[in-house]
């Protein structure tokens, strides 16, 4: 492979590092939105606690 060919597969292999960091932080984002929700006590529901 060339100079070229190398350096497209290291960006290619970058950006999909960072699409996939970018997924996981915003599904852990969610999961502590929910959490977050969950444990809110300003809700209807006193009895539940």
């Amino acid at each position: 492979m060339n100079g070229v060919a190398w350096m497209m597969l290291v960006l290619a292999a970058v950006a999909s590092a960072f699409v996939f960091a970018a997924a996981g932080t915003l599904v852990l984002l969610l999961l502590f939105a929910y959490v977050a929700e969950k444990l809110t006590r300003d809700d209807d529901n006193r009895g539940d606690y």
